[in-house]
């Protein structure tokens, strides 16, 4: 992607930093039917139940909770990661609409009757090939590489030492990597970094 190449040391640091899929299913409501308190439903498979479910359907069995994002109060998300985050994205949307309020009503319809959302949206952080994951975590390797995100987050300077390419993201923040604050507190690190010295 890059000519001239990055650095080797930067290439090298890439490879190391590992970057893992969490995703969302988003579903919208006409009215909030579910209990607000409290905000984060878990849900808990018993064994026999699990084992009763289609190997085909395993995925649904990852949909590991249900919240209430802050900026829609008739939306309610399901939490899933990993390997079948990553499946979860390939599958037709009638599918995962149909089997994830299959689950909405087996974990949280009792006494209920619960409607069907008028949309959905899901997230598709791995197959997006400018993301190809959520975000970055620290691995095994991690202790080998002590200033692994430092030096991802030095810029290619120029010969006269102006920098050229920069690079910003939560991956980028030693301390609040794997959040979305980390990305930005980045991204106005590298703006900084670039305005004329006193201008900030």
């Amino acid at each position: 992607m890059f000519y001239p190449p990055l650095p080797d040391g930067k290439a090298a640091i890439i490879d190391t930093i590992s970057i893992g899929v969490v995703d969302k299913i988003v579903l919208l409501f006409d009215n909030v039917w579910w209990s607000k308190d409290p905000g984060f439903n878990g849900f808990v498979w018993r064994k026999e139940d699990r084992s009763n479910v289609p190997s085909e359907d395993l995925w649904v069995t990852t949909i590991f909770a249900a919240s209430s994002p802050m900026g829609c109060q008739k939306a309610l998300t399901l939490w899933t990661s990993g390997r079948m985050g990553k499946l979860i994205e390939t599958l037709p949307e009638d599918v995962v609409k149909r089997k994830s309020m299959e689950l909405i009503r087996r974990f949280m319809g009792k006494n209920k009757t619960i409607p069907e959302p008028i949309d959905m949206l899901r997230s598709t952080w791995y197959s997006n090939p400018f993301t190809r994951g959520s975000y970055t975590y620290d691995n095994l390797q991690t202790p080998l590489h002590p200033n692994a995100r430092e030096i991802l987050a030095e810029p290619i300077v120029d010969s006269s030492g102006a920098p050229r390419v920069l690079f910003a993201g939560e991956a980028t923040d030693s301390h609040h990597f794997s959040t979305v604050h980390g990305a930005t507190d980045t991204g106005h690190r590298e703006a900084t970094r670039l305005l004329p010295k006193g201008k900030l």
